[in-house]
C-alpha cells in the first residue's frame, strides 16, 4: 500500500514517495517497551515506499538511515517498522505529530478509508 500522505518524491532512489508514517500504535505491552527505549507515545518517521530510506522528522534534507533489510525496525523503539504496532499516518495521526505544514497535497491517497 503507498502512503495516505507524503511529503514529496524521494531524494535518494527518485521513483518513491517519501510518506509520514506513525509507529507505537495498537500493541499490547507497547508501554513496557516504550519505557525501556526512551519513547512514550506513538511517534512519526518518514519512510520512502521503494527503498525503505527513513528520515526522523518531515525534512529530506536531513540525515536519513535504512532499517535492516530482514528485519527492519522503527530506529525510534525498536518495533517492526512493517507490524501491526505501525501504519502509513492518517490526517488524524499526521495532525498529532504537528507535520500538515510537511504534507504535500497533491501526493496524498484518495481518502483515509483505504487504511489496511
Amino acid at each position: 500500500m503507498s502512503p495516505l500522505h507524503s511529503i514529496d518524491f524521494c531524494p535518494i532512489c527518485g521513483g518513491g514517495l517519501c510518506g509520514i508514517r506513525i509507529c507505537g500504535v495498537d500493541e499490547e505491552g507497547a508501554s513496557d517497551r516504550f519505557a525501556r527505549t526512551g519513547s512514550d507515545a506513538p511517534h512519526g518517521m518518514v519512510v520512502c515506499d521503494e527503498c525503505d530510506a527513513i528520515w526522523l522528522e518531515p525534512d529530506l534534507t536531513t540525515a536519513h538511515q535504512y532499517p535492516d533489510v530482514e528485519d527492519a525496525r522503527c530506529p525510534i523503539c525498536g518495533l517492526s517498522l512493517w507490524g501491526n504496532n505501525s501504519r502509513w499516518a492518517t490526517s488524524e495521526d499526521v495532525a498529532a505529530l504537528g507535520w500538515e505544514f510537511a504534507v504535500n497535497p497533491d501526493l496524498d491517497a484518495a481518502s483515509d478509508e483505504e487504511i489496511a
